[in-house]
């Protein structure tokens, strides 16, 4: 959403979210001092965040881009920002469940940075492999349609062979107990028929069918199942169909949630949860859309990547999923920083420096301060 009508239209909705109870405007402060900007795999304490706004984060699902979706929330947590409730589809709620099963959400984003610096390490290329090759924008390596062509069978082969290595990870990072405990934890998982008598490749296939018609994926409640489900829900929300086995919830097979049709952001998720002030939009492609609808009425920050994050060519797509080499990762990790840095900023740039600020403009910079941590300025 950007221009001078979409910052307008945010600024009317943030005016609804200042009115409500328990939600006061701050009163003017001393103007908060940016930390000057570090390396993103540092650990820095968080700012101390200044705010009662509630705010939703939603993860979208895309495979190994989902280490921008880990960027972003670096800077977050370097802002001291407080998450309310998160949704997340496959590698989304992957991230989301490492995420709630910190003490806090700084400590989360610590946690969920271990895992993918491990994740990378055990289950991506080595970096030997790259080299010799040309760098994209972010810095990786581009791969040309015949070495994608080439690689597409190992890697494919890679992740089916470590599966039990992302269960055992997943038990490592993921605190059930916590999650259970904790804020509201939605992942999607798309559904499977239950046609036992049919060989499972051909299952798969019908269920791509179904999908093709539009079949949607089922919003799952992490906080109200046993903990060995828990498990089983962020493993069912990622499981790749032909890669991953498929899994088992309350007697029904699950499959990937982006297979569900506008399920990879799942929005949805908070359409009957209006306690939530702002949802902060984490989306793996420049491209992605929000399905028209999903949650009106509520203050939404999409963060997208500037760069291309799809290697480019006809397998660009499946080589985008399933690179996970620490370079590519690292990459995207300092991608997501730098756009949520931006998007932050000028978020706030452009609605502080209207030459006469009504109300709601007023209201949505001071709601967009609270989420950054800062106090407004005078």
């Amino acid at each position: 959403m950007t221009g001078s009508a979409g910052f307008t239209d945010l600024g009317r909705k943030a005016l609804e979210v200042a009115r409500r109870p328990g939600n006061p405007r701050q009163d003017p402060g001393t103007p908060h001092q940016d930390p000057s900007p570090g390396p993103v795999g540092r650990s820095r304490a968080p700012t101390t965040p200044h705010t009662s706004v509630r705010i939703g984060l939603v993860l979208a699902g895309g495979g190994a881009k989902g280490a921008y979706e880990l960027g972003v929330l670096d800077y977050m947590a370097e802002r001291g920002a407080r998450v309310s409730a998160i949704a997340g589809t496959s590698i989304g709620a992957l991230n989301g469940a490492v995420l709630a099963s910190g003490e806090s959400f700084f400590h989360g984003v610590e946690r969920l940075a271990t895992f993918w610096e491990r994740f990378s390490v055990r289950m991506g290329v080595a970096p030997s492999e790259a080299r010799g090759l040309p760098l994209d924008e972010a810095g990786v390596a581009m791969e040309g349609t015949a070495r994608q062509i080439r690689r597409l069978g190992p890697r494919l082969r890679a992740l089916k062979q470590r599966t039990a290595l992302l269960e055992e990870l997943i038990d490592e990072a993921v605190d059930a107990e916590r999650i259970r405990a904790g804020l509201p934890l939605w992942v999607t998982a798309y559904p499977l028929t239950g046609h036992h008598a049919v060989p499972e490749r051909l299952r798969h296939l019908g269920d791509v069918a179904r999908w093709m018609g539009g079949a949607r994926a089922t919003i799952i409640r992490l906080n109200d199942l046993a903990a060995p489900q828990v498990r089983e829900a962020v493993l069912a929300s990622a499981a790749l169909p032909f890669v991953f086995p498929t899994r088992v919830i309350d007697g029904c097979a699950y499959l990937d949630g982006g297979l569900g049709r506008g399920d990879r952001t799942p929005v949805r998720a908070f359409a009957s949860e209006e306690h939530c002030d702002i949802l902060v939009v984490l989306h793996l492609h420049p491209d992605a859309r929000v399905a028209p609808g999903a949650a009106t009425g509520l203050v939404r920050v999409d963060i997208r990547p500037s760069l291309p994050v799809v290697p480019p060519g006809p397998l660009g797509p499946l080589t985008g999923l399933m690179n996970f080499s620490p370079d590519r990762v690292a990459a995207l990790r300092a991608l997501g920083y730098r756009d949520a840095t931006e998007r932050f900023d000028e978020t706030e740039r452009l609605l502080g420096r209207r030459g006469s600020l009504d109300e709601a403009e007023s209201a949505m910079l001071s709601a967009l301060q609270r989420l950054r941590g800062a106090s407004p300025t005078p």
